[in-house]
């Protein structure tokens, strides 16, 4: 079952604020200042919206319905949205999915605070990243929107963030709902809505 959260558009400024507030830390040495204004800079040309791509009426074969399954983003139309999706996995917890269907990850060897994706070059090939583009949209579904971030990875591209932890697919996963990923290397798990390590399906 899905958790849907219908609340109309949510501006971005929503978001940049929540950002803020977990970014924060003890100042030391200006990491997370610094962190939290490059979040500001980041989010401010993107749009959020509340449901999914398609109640949004995003255009066919784009976002993550031009994503070819267990390979990286390479298209610019791949990239225009991102859907993030809470789908119930029978436990208290729910995993999160994209626009088509496919189990997000995260990577326990990243960072979340600040954001720091660690899996690049070859690792992208076995975990594309959950690529937006500039002035692209994120529609959020049963996802609280505080929590929705995005990260510049070293490239240059951004990615998108749960609770600051990057998200990923999978290249295994070859059909919406799998969850080939889960527990690959100790490290690789389903992401919850909150950016946690998600609870394995039975």
């Amino acid at each position: 079952m899905l958790f849907r959260k219908h609340t109309g558009t949510i501006a971005a400024t929503a978001v940049i604020g929540a950002m803020l507030l977990t970014a924060c830390g003890d100042g030391a040495d200006g990491t997370s200042d610094r962190a939290a204004s490059a979040g500001r800079a980041l989010l401010s040309n993107l749009s959020f919206l509340a449901g999914t791509a398609e109640e949004n009426h995003a255009p066919a074969k784009t976002g993550d319905w031009a994503n070819v399954p267990g390979t990286p983003v390479v298209s610019e139309v791949a990239k225009k949205w991102v859907q993030l999706t809470a789908v119930k996995t029978g436990s208290p917890d729910s995993n999160v999915v994209n626009g088509a269907g496919f189990t997000l990850y995260r990577f326990d060897k990243d960072g979340a605070s600040p954001s720091k994706s660690n899996c690049d070059d070859t690792c992208t090939d076995t975990w594309p990243p959950v690529l937006i583009a500039p002035k692209g949209k994120i529609f959020v579904d049963g996802v609280d929107q505080a929590d929705v971030g995005v990260v510049k990875r070293d490239d240059g591209s951004l990615q998108v963030t749960l609770s600051g932890q990057p998200v990923y697919r999978y290249s295994g996963d070859q059909e919406p709902g799998d969850v080939e990923g889960y527990g690959v290397d100790g490290t690789w798990f389903s992401v919850t809505p909150d950016g946690m390590a998600g609870v394995e399906e039975n």
